[in-house]
């Protein structure tokens, strides 16, 4: 824990903020770097001779900035620049002064005139005003059953009674951990998780191991022993183009996962929601150990993110569960989204746009090869983002502030990682955010001094 200490005396406005920004302007400098635990509220209160309230409303407004960030018994520690780890916000179109890397959105097709042929089938239909009434069984079951033909474009023959209809997979995903895990549980991360992991374990009082990784994902060792000795009982994992990594779990991996479930009886929630991307089709956890995996996917990163339309496949819940899940998930669900999600999947527009994401980022994916030959740590050619390694002796956090000052966003390691103790060599470009191929190409531009 660093004895940080700001000085308060001159700050105008009511103290919390003055701590508030006296913390952003010392990361600002690099006077706090990214990983750094902060005093307790009590020792912070202690040392600067304010209430605790006051410290533990300071401390609240600068995790809502995205400045610090706490973990359940294990403290509050330093996150970084706010614009750099603010990874939920979308890209500021209106700054052309910044090309933002940082998002993990898809690709985006421009013109693009499905939203509005489907707006006009709906007034066609004389549907709309239906789409603002409590929706009838007979609607979910169309939603499910669409839900059930996307995910069996994974090779999944899922029981579309046991479709848990959700506002993405993130929601999906939270709903997965609020039904298996309690306040205070441990839960089973890759070593380097995306942040929205971060942020549940937060919200539901989880704390995080990190179980180390090779270019294969996740080793089975690790898993094997963790869940052996009780240290959990749930792990999340992203077999296909891990975020940040991209790594793509081979089968042989997937396999030797699947035995270390059965054997050790343990439960995997699995992050599919670039599954549909990869054009090699490797069979998901869900396939092949269906009685031990929640399923989780969503159309946000091969469709479109403003869907909001994703599921939570669990063929172990019972009838009661799947009621309460309705009652307490599904029902959040906006019903004109979901309509016009089941629409473009019954049609074929989802697939479509599918095809075309492949097709963008395989593009994407060659531009970046032959600009970072050296450097890209893992290739997938449809992965929509790319894990970075940086020179020996150089520091992803001053180099994400170094690219930003040259007009570049990009995301550090730190950000993602489970364990602090992880070194911070890498960074993570996120090349489906590029508003062109073209706009990709000035980036990379701009990054490849960097890397020397």
């Amino acid at each position: 824990m660093t004895l940080w200490i700001p000085d308060l005396a001159q700050a105008p406005g009511p103290v919390y903020q003055a701590l508030v920004s006296a913390l952003a302007t010392a990361i600002y400098k690099g006077e706090l770097r990214p990983g750094t635990q902060l005093p307790t509220h009590r020792c912070m209160a202690d040392l600067l001779g304010i209430n605790v309230s006051t410290v533990t409303r300071a401390y609240r407004e600068a995790a809502r900035r995205h400045l610090i960030g706490g973990e359940t018994g294990r403290g509050t520690y330093v996150l970084g620049h706010a614009d750099s780890v603010n990874l939920f916000a979308l890209p500021d179109r209106d700054n052309r002064q910044l090309i933002d890397l940082s998002v993990n959105t898809p690709a985006y097709p421009l013109p693009d005139p499905d939203l509005d042929q489907a707006l006009t089938d709906l007034q066609t239909r004389a549907m709309t005003g239906r789409l603002l009434q409590y929706q009838t069984q007979d609607d979910w079951r169309i939603h499910r059953a669409a839900a059930a033909q996307w995910l069996a474009l994974r090779g999944l023959l899922p029981d579309p009674a046991h479709m848990v209809l959700c506002c993405g997979a993130q929601h999906a995903l939270a709903s997965a951990l609020a039904g298996l895990c309690s306040r205070g549980d441990t839960v089973l991360v890759e070593s380097y998780t995306y942040p929205g992991m971060h942020a549940l374990a937060r919200k539901l009082g989880l704390h995080l191991h990190a179980l180390p990784m090779d270019l294969a994902g996740v080793l089975p060792d690790a898993l094997d022993t963790a869940l052996q000795t009780g240290l959990a009982r749930v792990a999340v994992l992203m077999p296909s183009l891990q975020n940040p990594t991209s790594i793509i779990m081979p089968l042989a991996r997937r396999r030797a996962i699947a035995e270390v479930l059965r054997q050790r009886n343990g439960t995997v929630i699995e992050e599919d929601v670039y599954g549909h991307l990869p054009c090699e089709h490797i069979p998901p956890l869900a396939a092949l150990a269906p009685e031990h995996v929640r399923y989780v996917t969503s159309l946000s990163k091969c469709v479109a993110p403003g869907l909001r339309f994703g599921f939570l496949y669990d063929p172990t819940a019972s009838g009661q569960d799947l009621i309460d899940q309705f009652h307490t998930t599904s029902w959040l669900v906006n019903p004109l989204m979901a309509h016009i999600a089941s629409e473009w999947i019954h049609n074929g527009t989802a697939q479509r746009r599918l095809a075309w994401q492949r097709k963008e980022l395989q593009r994407r994916q060659r531009i970046m090869a032959q600009a970072l030959p050296a450097h890209i740590w893992t290739h997938a050619a449809e992965s929509p983002h790319a894990w970075i390694e940086l020179p020996a002796g150089q520091d992803a956090n001053r180099f994400c502030e170094k690219a930003r000052r040259e007009g570049l966003v990009v995301t550090p390691a730190s950000v993602f990682a489970a364990n602090r103790q992880l070194p911070n060599r890498h960074v993570r470009l996120c090349i489906g955010a590029a508003s062109s191929a073209g706009q990709l190409k000035t980036a990379l531009r701009t990054l490849r001094p960097m890397l020397g």
